[in-house]
């Protein structure tokens, strides 16, 4: 028995429609930062991605490298929205910066989030060749506390330097007499 051409009609139409509603634009995800946007040299923070239930993998992005970490371990935020997080266990220069989130959905990608801006709190040090090198030697250039230790030794070895020779001018004055 053949399948009447009517319903094989119908079905086709409904495949075509059900195709077609998934074809269209996914929403663009949002991405935010926990505990916040701006964090002290050395601590941690978690980006935050989400958008839309039935999310496959979430992937972060930076601006200005074409670096990027995929999660496909997705979590239900809400019952509209899912949500996955990066987090960054030390943050430092190297890994500030413009960040963005996107997602998979079935088999494709939605567009990109806004972007986030991750910025570092805490002592700079001055520019050096190898400023870009995460694995640079720590001595290129002095933190503030490090400059204030080198400045009070100096001045303390300068006052007992200054000592010593009153100390050899008074000997030197009472041998005379």
């Amino acid at each position: 028995m053949s399948p009447h051409p009517t319903a094989l009609l119908g079905l086709v139409l409904c495949l075509a429609q059900t195709i077609h509603t998934q074809e269209g634009p996914l929403p663009r995800p949002s991405i935010s930062a926990e505990p916040g946007t701006v964090i002290p040299r050395g601590r941690p923070v978690t980006l935050q991605c989400r958008g839309p239930v039935g999310v496959y993998a979430f992937r972060l992005e930076r601006e200005d490298r074409s670096e990027h970490k995929d999660n496909y371990n997705v979590s239900q935020a809400s019952p509209s929205e899912s949500e996955a997080r990066f987090r960054i266990d030390s943050v430092s220069k190297g890994n500030a910066g413009r960040y963005c989130c996107l997602y998979k959905k079935s088999t494709s990608w939605s567009k990109r989030s806004d972007y986030l801006e991750l910025v570092v709190k805490g002592p700079t040090q001055r520019p050096s060749d190898n400023s870009h090198n995460e694995h640079a030697p720590a001595s290129q250039g002095l933190s503030a506390e490090h400059l204030y230790i080198l400045i009070a030794v100096s001045v303390v070895f300068l006052f007992c330097l200054l000592l010593l020779v009153l100390f050899f001018l008074h000997r030197q004055n009472q041998i005379k007499q």
